[in-house]
């Protein structure tokens, strides 16, 4: 019953925006104008749906998120002592603008664009939140989600036998990288504007417990902890063990 009468409020106030365009002479809202107030109305119906929650709610995480807290590291120690007690670990910056100021709205989080991938205001919300994001390229679908919801673009370089974990990092200036157990450790100076792309290898990266995912934080120099993130650790074989996977898989293909 109450979505019945959201649709009929929805129809509404496209009758009332068609209205109002009319007399004002401005385009209507359908892109097609042949498309009927209902298809209009549905469409309002999927935009919405893909912008906020079904329901007014108070959220402190992301759906998935408490799923993905089970592996999470839980032995994990300060940062001041994975920089003190840590192996240090070489990293590549492979795009560096310090001027760059984080933009607080791009056309591709309209909930036009694509179906509204990118358009859920909860995440939205939740990346302006971070300076730290981790990813892999595992995958052209994966790194394409990935930079447009961080709303960076950055080269990737496909090793198939050393595979990168890659770091974007806002508004800090990363001077050295330190790892232990489970824990990575970016060491930064905090700046208002600015972008850092990074890499480093998952083979310096000697996790203790390889089910658990990585804990990845971003401290100062004197090891306060700006922002974190958690990525699942990746062997840095896979693109070699994929590729082996496809040729057998031609060769059983083939018999």
């Amino acid at each position: 019953m109450m979505r019945d009468t959201w649709y009929k409020l929805l129809v509404t106030l496209v009758v009332f925006h068609l209205l109002t365009a009319a007399a004002l002479g401005a385009e209507p809202l359908s892109a097609s104008p042949s498309s009927s107030l209902e298809e209009q109305a549905a469409s309002l119906q999927r935009r919405l749906d893909q912008l906020e929650p079904a329901k007014p709610e108070k959220m402190l995480e992301l759906p998935g998120d408490r799923e993905a807290a089970a592996y999470y590291p839980t032995d994990t120690i300060p940062a001041a002592h994975v920089i003190a007690d840590g192996k240090r670990i070489p990293f590549r910056v492979i795009q560096n603008d310090p001027l760059y100021q984080r933009p607080v709205y791009e056309e591709h989080w309209h909930s036009t664009y694509w179906g509204g991938r990118w358009s859920c205001i909860p995440a939205r919300i939740h990346h302006a939140l971070h300076r730290l994001f981790a990813t892999y390229d595992i995958g052209l679908s994966h790194v394409m989600s990935f930079t447009t919801d961080v709303g960076v673009d950055f080269p990737i370089f496909q090793d198939e036998t050393d595979l990168d974990l890659y770091l974007v990092v806002f508004q800090t200036k990363v001077c050295a990288v330190y790892t232990k157990g489970n824990q990575v450790v970016v060491v930064g100076a905090p700046a208002r504007y600015g972008v850092q792309t990074l890499t480093v290898k998952t083979g310096d990266l000697r996790p203790s417990n390889t089910d658990k995912w990585l804990l990845v934080q971003l401290v100062t120099p004197t090891g306060d902890e700006v922002d974190y993130t958690h990525i699942s650790y990746v062997e840095p074989d896979f693109w070699e063990k994929q590729i082996r996977k496809a040729k057998e898989r031609g060769l059983r293909g083939r018999e």
